[in-house]
């Protein structure tokens, strides 16, 4: 066997590895009606671990900063900034006000099956987010097989005032499985190495031919 073919297969294996799963995104319905600084609510697990890779938000029109925070089990009790993590910050997002939405990224994170996860985006500044009254805080905002999203609180500026029941207006970005996506750096060295592969098996080819 060649030296080119005995590669090839491990670069398909290779390959296989890195592959990202297949991002699904849940949205919930973009009727405004409400706003302030931010929403905070829950997300539920379905059967199966995800991992929560980005999502969405509906903001005022202009230029705004808005922060992300997560913490482990239940929004509901949980409304003081004690228990919460904030894991990144989306800054320069451009609104388009209401029934627009606008992507955020921030650092994934996992849920295990069955869990609950509190999520709170909250502006740096003003009151941009747009929001819709619900019926009752834990009630399904929207969902699929793998994920809920559950009705939560409106807040005022950095845990301030809450106010409820409150839909959150946006879409969470979600994968099946708690494997690491690739980010883009990560890919560009993958693809990179397998240049380097075809190179090397290139000069082993013309070696034996000469």
């Amino acid at each position: 066997m060649s030296f080119a073919n005995r590669l090839l297969p491990l670069a398909v294996f290779a390959a296989s590895l890195a592959a990202p799963a297949a991002a699904i995104t849940l949205s919930t319905p973009l009727a405004g009606g409400n706003g302030q600084a931010g929403i905070m609510f829950d997300l539920v697990a379905g059967s199966q671990a995800l991992t929560i890779t980005g999502g969405a938000i509906s903001l005022d029109f202009g230029t705004h900063s808005v922060q992300i925070f997560t913490r482990p089990g239940t929004v509901v009790g949980n409304l003081t900034p004690t228990g919460w993590t904030l894991i990144g910050t989306a800054a320069g997002l451009i609104g388009n006000d209401i029934g627009t939405q606008t992507f955020l990224d921030f650092p994934d994170f996992t849920m295990a099956a069955g869990s609950t996860t509190g999520i709170y985006f909250n502006a740096v500044s003003g009151s941009p987010v747009n929001y819709t009254n619900g019926s009752v805080v834990g009630g399904i905002v929207a969902s699929d097989a793998n994920l809920s999203i559950l009705s939560g609180f409106g807040r005022g500026s950095n845990f301030g005032s809450d106010f409820s029941p409150r839909n959150f207006n946006g879409s969470i970005v979600y994968t099946l499985g708690t494997g690491a996506v690739p980010e883009p750096a990560s890919w560009a060295l993958l693809i990179a190495g397998f240049g380097l592969t075809g190179a090397v098996a290139r000069r082993r080819r013309a070696a034996v031919s000469a």
